[in-house]
C-alpha cells in the first residue's frame, strides 16, 4: 500500500492515504494521536510513523 509513498509525507498526501478530510487530519495531529513536524510551513509525516497510526488504530477496532 505505501510502497511508492514517499518516506516524508505531506499532510496532504498522508491524509489521502487514510482517506479523511483536512480537519480530522489537523486533529489527529493538534491532538498527539499522529505525530508531525513543521518544515517550511508545512506539517510532514514520517511514512513510518502513519503505518504505527494505521496498525495501533486497526488493533483498537479488532
Amino acid at each position: 500500500m505505501f510502497e511508492n509513498a514517499p518516506d516524508l509525507l505531506t499532510r496532504r498526501q498522508a491524509q489521502e492515504l487514510l482517506a479523511i478530510g483536512k480537519n480530522t487530519m489537523l486533529n489527529l495531529i493538534h491532538e498527539g494521536y499522529l505525530p508531525a513536524m513543521i518544515i517550511a510551513n508545512s506539517y510532514r509525516i514520517k511514512k513510518t510513523d502513519l503505518i504505527d497510526f494505521i496498525e495501533k488504530t486497526s488493533a483498537t477496532y479488532r
